[in-house]
């Protein structure tokens, strides 16, 4: 019950922290749509949606949602845990772009268009 409030409040905390990008003639900043869905049994069920710059990758994006802790690896930062959700033993975040599994990581799926991505706890 504990790890659900803190998930609730986590979640509150960056949607009333977001503030809509004043665009102007002279300073505009192209945004794209990120519609976030994290899921893991009984642990953690959260949907979000955010408008963020466009180009930026994935991984910087997700991390203005929640709270993500990581593992360097020679690829690239490997996402270990989400909301304070663990990915341990032969469990790992696994990766979904607009419906389809990611063969790259977070860190390299850049988002130049309105994008679904599913985060989603499964064992190997």
């Amino acid at each position: 019950m504990r790890l659900n409030l803190k998930i609730i409040a986590i979640f509150l905390i960056g949607l009333f922290s977001f503030q809509p990008l004043s665009v102007s003639a002279d300073n505009s900043i192209e945004t794209v749509r990120l519609s976030l869905a994290i899921t893991s049994a009984d642990h953690i069920n959260l949907t979000a949606v955010k408008q963020v710059e466009t180009g930026i990758n994935a991984y910087d994006a997700i991390r203005q949602l929640i709270v993500v802790g990581v593992k360097d690896t020679s690829f690239g930062p490997q996402i270990m845990s989400l909301g304070g959700v663990e990915a341990d033993g032969n469990t790992y975040w696994a990766l979904y772009v607009n419906g389809t599994m990611s063969m790259v990581g977070a860190h390299d799926v850049i988002l130049s268009e309105d994008t679904f991505i599913r985060l989603n706890m499964e064992a190997f």
